[in-house]
């Protein structure tokens, strides 16, 4: 029978992978919300919104060394990041009805789905981290 641990790997892979193409999906989203789609939405230009779009990528970039080092931290950090992505996405979801609304939409559904992968490879990870044990168990055994 196969060691408990050997089992998490599969699964942290898994989500792992789901992490990194929703991560993907999400920058490509903001590439044509910023560029194609509404380039001079809050600007008095005709240009491409350089300085907006990397605002939103590159927090988004600063996460993808520790998911790819399999830092159940990073993840973790990388959850609480994506609350503000999700509240801004549903909130161009709702309250405009345009392309930009149904592309806010798409994000939402892409952020819900990477915060879930994001969640679970915390969670596999971190237990690998600790040999099996969760941080609840180290707790009580401390006491």
């Amino acid at each position: 029978m196969n060691h408990p641990l050997e089992l998490l790997h599969p699964k942290a892979l898994r989500c792992k992978k789901a992490t990194l193409a929703c991560l993907v999906i999400l920058i490509v989203c903001y590439i044509i919300q910023f560029i194609w789609v509404a380039p001079n939405a809050n600007t008095k230009v005709n240009s491409p919104q350089w300085g907006s779009l990397c605002l939103y990528v590159i927090p988004l970039l600063l996460f993808t060394l520790g998911i790819y080092f399999n830092s159940a931290r990073a993840y973790a950090w990388f959850c609480f990041i994506l609350m503000l992505y999700f509240c801004d996405s549903v909130i161009s979801a709702f309250a405009i009805p345009h392309a930009l609304g149904y592309l806010g939409v798409i994000e939402s559904i892409t952020i819900a789905i990477l915060f879930t992968a994001a969640m679970y490879a915390t969670k596999w990870y971190g237990l690998i981290a600790n040999d099996g044990v969760s941080n609840r168990s180290k707790n009580k055994d401390d006491s």
